[in-house]
């Protein structure tokens, strides 16, 4: 619509000329517009890449939005409303159909809630929606901060690295990073993070603010570190703004630490997670070149990185998400397992006729946990798949679960030749000594650097060797009892999280 100058830069007249001169209309759509402009709810720039004809017409983007953006499903309205305001959330909660007009006309004066994690801070519809945010938070971080030395509430963690200068205090402070949930935390940020800095936090050394990909979604990414606000900053694996966070560590001096237990840079093209890693291979390539130190699980992963920059710093035996499990298998019939994420096809496809030979001579069941993609079409006429149980990526729901249905007289834990493999760790050593569960494992540096053959675990090379390896568990119930007690006390000897911990306040002492 070809509209005059005068009109085009008058919202009052273009208000006027689209309700046909109504003044009820008039008065809603006049506060209508004022509010959203005065909460600075769209961001100009992205509006106008969503409507060029906005930016055609020279027009006020908060009074295109009223008419014409306002039509846009929720996600492509998301795309330029500020992130604090979740329309979805809004949307479900309320049962409305446009939730930017119903907070502004209504919802405010009701104290409706615009995200899942807070809404108290929205005092007035004068004042920009981000300003209220963090300046309504401001008295209760500072004495969070104060107060709290392991720090995981997004309320506070969100502000935080946000703020223009540093808040004062006589501690360490490290900023981690990962790109799991920090709420119901998958094994890998739960192992390696959650369990060595929630104890390290209670030293009083340190203030740990623990960031999550349910942090990242609230984020302001381009105003993240303004200052100096870490000492030290821990990212885990991959993160979708890698090279900013290097770029602000490096600008404020904040030392840089990446952890990993994987070889991500080895990981082959027909893996399903290759076309993931590689999108950012140049930026993890990046930021490990430039980090100030790097932690692996393994001597092998450790080879893959500079040596002088490199700490080791096993797994460990996690006693808060599951005990030492003593009503153990002795009877019945026998019963084999495996468990492994959804990502192993090629692993267990080692052993299939391993159990299919086994099966001409001994009556046992194979029972699987994981193991399988629906698109690798497996029948199942070999092993007995276990259904999994709901949320079973967090780390302190599968191990508990696992340690009452894992009823097992023999573990098998095959793993294929592979360079990515290489990089692994021995955590399945670790779990099913605890679980008090016998293992046979294939043959490799993960494993034969930490398993004694014959002693706390068996190992295994090609076909023949498994079958002759699980034939001794099967037929010899005093091996499978030694082999429990051996192993277990190894792992309750050597890979405990004292030691964890000391290796992380070392490498933290030597970089501040």
């Amino acid at each position: 619509m070809n509209l005059s100058k005068s009109i085009k830069n008058s919202p009052l007249a273009y208000i006027a000329m689209k309700s046909k001169a109504s003044p009820k209309k008039i008065s809603m759509y006049k506060k209508i517009y004022s509010r959203i402009k005065n909460l600075e709810l769209i961001d100009k720039d992205k509006y106008v890449a969503v409507h060029d004809d906005c930016k055609v017409q020279n027009m006020d983007v908060n009074l295109h939005y009223l008419y014409y953006g306002v039509k846009d499903d929720l996600a492509t309205q998301q795309s330029y409303i500020t992130d604090v305001f979740n329309l979805e959330f809004y949307k479900s909660k309320y049962g409305v159909d446009n939730p930017v007009f119903d907070y502004v006309l209504d919802g405010f004066f009701k104290n409706n809630q615009i995200n899942v994690f807070d809404n108290n801070y929205v005092n007035t519809l004068e004042t920009p929606i981000f300003t209220q945010y963090y300046n309504g938070q401001n008295t209760k971080l500072h004495l969070e901060v104060k107060d709290n030395c392991y720090i995981t509430d997004k309320r506070t963690l969100i502000p935080y690295i946000q703020l223009e200068k540093p808040i004062d205090s006589d501690k360490i402070r490290i900023g981690v990073f990962t790109n799991d949930p920090f709420e119901n935390l998958a094994p890998c940020p739960y192992i390696r993070l959650h369990g060595p800095f929630n104890k390290l936090s209670k030293s009083d050394k340190y203030t740990f603010f623990m960031y999550g990909m349910d942090s990242y979604v609230m984020m302001d990414i381009d105003n993240i570190l303004r200052s100096k606000l870490f000492d030290i900053v821990v990212v885990q694996r991959i993160l979708p703004f890698l090279d900013l966070l290097l770029a602000r560590c490096k600008k404020y001096g904040i030392k840089v630490v990446y952890e990993t237990d994987d070889d991500l840079l080895g990981v082959e093209k027909n893996s399903p997670s290759f076309e993931y890693v590689d999108r950012v291979r140049s930026q993890i390539t990046n930021f490990i070149d430039n980090a100030d130190a790097i932690t692996v699980t393994t001597p092998n992963l450790a080879s893959k990185f500079d040596s002088n920059k490199t700490t080791i710093i096993h797994n460990y035996y996690v006693n808060t998400v599951f005990n030492v499990k003593k009503d153990i298998k002795r009877d019945g019939k026998l019963k084999l397992g495996y468990y492994g994420t959804l990502t192993h096809s090629k692993d267990l496809f080692l052993i299939k006729d391993v159990i299919l030979k086994l099966k001409e001579n001994y009556d046992f069941d194979f029972e699987v946990i994981g193991g399988f993609n629906a698109e690798d079409d497996v029948c199942e006429d070999w092993y007995d798949a276990v259904e999994l149980p709901l949320n079973n990526m967090c780390f302190e729901v599968f191990m508990p679960w696992l340690s009452k249905v894992a009823n097992w007289d023999v573990a098998l834990v095959p793993l294929e030749n592979s360079k990515f493999n290489l990089g692994k760790s021995e955590l399945k050593y670790i779990e099913l000594a605890v679980l008090g569960i016998p293992g046979v494992y294939s043959d490799m540096p993960v494993y034969n650097t930490v398993v004694k053959n014959g002693v706390s675990g068996l190992l295994a090379t090609d076909t023949k060797d498994w079958i002759l390896k699980i034939e001794e568990l099967l037929s010899d119930i005093s091996l499978r009892e030694n082999i429990r007690k051996n192993a277990l006390n190894d792992v309750l000897e050597n890979y405990s999280l004292d030691e964890v911990v000391n290796k992380w306040d070392d490498l933290f002492s030597k970089l501040i």
